[in-house]
């Protein structure tokens, strides 16, 4: 089933596959735990699944008559995982995915997950200018969904709320760019034009996770392949109309020039090799940071498109 399927179920399965985008996978997992956080939870991330232990948890009774929960977390399919299944009959067994092959054993049980809309980003945005008793502007709510990682949009928000007057779309690009993917800007632009980009890079490593650059730069080239159809189909020499919002002028004239410098095969490539070595990295228990910086050997070599 798809998200909006899951959302109108009354009574949730007690086994429970769920796949697909990692925001909403993370989204979920607290929205489960919220949701039976009375009961009896074991959480198993990764290695530490225990087949003996997880079959244990799932088939005894709790001693305060509570419900049995256990969610498992991994990017792998664990060994006897297909076994767990019929002892989760007076229990509940969530098996949130991070891998690449979906399980089939699950049946019917499952939700899939695709990557957040802007109108999806936008309803969460309430959501959570809600949950925090939040004022934030139209504006401010649009520029960020369109510029930040949604995995960040909790943490943003939740800052944004320790402020007691209307959130504007000034604030929000005072306070929040730090997080902003356009944060790597400067070194995407020195890897797209060609430029040695290692200082930079070195620099960054010194405050960023390694594994966050690879999905930005994702993110920001897709930016860019957009930005070219737009252009093409409109002729305008401007994103205001594409964005919702105006730039500052030098961002908006590098944005453009590095969006029209590309054909769409440079795109197709540059977009499908980054994507491989996001795959091998979310997949790799122990050789992410050497796939990143194979990642990175590749990218120094992108003027031969």
């Amino acid at each position: 089933m798809y998200k909006k399927d899951f959302d109108k179920l009354k009574q949730i399965p007690n086994t429970l596959l769920l796949y697909g985008n990692s925001f909403y996978l993370q989204e979920y997992e607290k929205k489960l735990l919220d949701r039976f956080k009375d009961s009896n939870i074991l959480k198993m991330y990764y290695d530490e699944f225990d087949f003996e232990r997880a079959k244990i948890h799932l088939s005894e009774n709790s001693l305060f008559g509570d419900t049995n929960v256990l969610i498992i977390k991994h990017n792998k399919i664990p060994p006897n995982l297909d076994k767990l299944l019929k002892y989760a009959k007076n229990s509940y067994l969530f098996f949130f995915y991070y891998g690449n092959k979906k399980p089939e054993i699950f049946g019917k049980n499952f939700v899939r997950f695709f990557e957040p809309n802007l109108r999806e980003k936008l309803e969460f945005l309430d959501e959570l200018s809600k949950e925090f008793n939040l004022t934030i502007t139209k504006e401010a709510k649009m520029f960020l969904a369109k510029s930040l990682e949604p995995s960040f949009f909790r943490k943003e928000m939740e800052k944004l709320s320790l402020y007691s007057d209307e959130i504007t779309l000034n604030d929000v690009k005072e306070l929040v760019f730090i997080y902003k993917e356009e944060s790597f800007e400067e070194l995407f632009v020195s890897i797209l034009k060609g430029e040695d980009f290692l200082d930079k890079l070195n620099s960054m490593l010194e405050v960023v996770d390694f594994k966050r650059i690879i999905p930005a730069m994702i993110r920001y080239v897709r930016d860019l392949y957009s930005y070219n159809l737009y252009i093409k189909q409109t002729g305008l020499n401007s994103l205001e109309g594409f964005l919702g919002y105006k730039l500052p002028f030098n961002i908006e004239k590098q944005r453009i020039e590095l969006a029209i410098k590309f054909k769409e095969k440079d795109y197709y490539e540059l977009l499908k090799s980054l994507l491989d070595f996001e795959l091998k990295m979310r997949n790799s228990d122990k050789n992410k940071e050497a796939l990143f910086w194979e990642a990175i050997s590749f990218l120094k070599l992108f003027n031969s498109f």
